[in-house]
């Protein structure tokens, strides 16, 4: 497949995803920390901290643990997808350490790349290395945000963790070429990528009524916490999780 062809593909398939995926490809602008973009190259701890102010503002009753957990997932839930999409969708994997997001008011929406470079290999490759990348992306983001709060290591693991499990239950409903089996070795495979504990994949497991692939996540989002908002289904807090 060209490369041309690829991110073709990649930015149709992300849309069908979901809409605010949308993606292209384009220089990033010398100026990028101005321009409300978020990339591993131009400092963004400023416009990261706009997007928590504004989750402040919006939802000033949810508390600095919900602004912060949500402005964490934010900016860590396009290259994460992307990820999934591009290996298992299209067999490929762009440099996800090159991405470029827009922050939009209260979220962050729409991607670029510099250039229409990517790899090609199996899963289990394509997964290695989309495993440290993701690394690096998350390194550099947690280091952006610890000049105006205290983000840990393990903070971050753990909703690093959840968004993997949860693009996996994505994937078990885009395909039914794996088995219960396979999908929980895909898992270790990921956590493993990504230096998380691989006992995590104990998060998964099969619905006895729907026979469908369902998390527990590890961590709680806390949207509870907004005013109108309960629990996901998903919630480690609802009652026997």
């Amino acid at each position: 497949m060209g490369s041309d062809v690829f991110f073709d593909r990649l930015f149709e398939c992300s849309r069908k995803v979901t809409p605010y995926l949308e993606g292209k490809i384009s220089a990033v602008p010398t100026n990028a920390s101005h321009q409300c973009i978020l990339h591993i190259d131009h400092p963004c701890s400023d416009n990261i901290h706009d997007l928590y102010s504004r989750l402040q503002v919006a939802h000033p009753e949810a508390g600095s643990a919900y602004w912060l957990t949500r402005t964490w997932d934010l900016v860590c839930w396009q290259p994460v997808y992307l990820a999934f999409i591009s290996i298992y969708q299209l067999g490929g994997l762009p440099n996800l350490t090159r991405i470029a997001q827009y922050v939009q008011p209260k979220f962050v929406s729409g991607f670029q790349f510099e250039s229409e470079q990517y790899v090609r290999g199996t899963e289990t490759e394509l997964i290695r290395i989309a495993g440290l990348q993701l690394q690096t992306l998350s390194t550099f983001f947690r280091q952006e945000m610890s000049h105006w709060t205290r983000i840990r290591p393990g903070f971050t693991n753990h909703l690093l963790a959840d968004s993997l499990l949860g693009c996996l239950v994505k994937v078990s409903q885009w395909t039914s070429s794996f088995s219960d089996d396979d999908l929980l070795q895909q898992a270790e495979h990921w956590l493993e990528a990504c230096s998380l504990p691989v006992k995590l994949a104990n998060r998964l497991s099969i619905d006895e009524q729907s026979d469908q692939l369902v998390l527990v996540r590890t961590s709680c989002c806390l949207v509870y916490k907004c005013y109108g908002r309960d629990l996901c289904a998903n919630c480690p807090r609802q009652t026997g999780k």
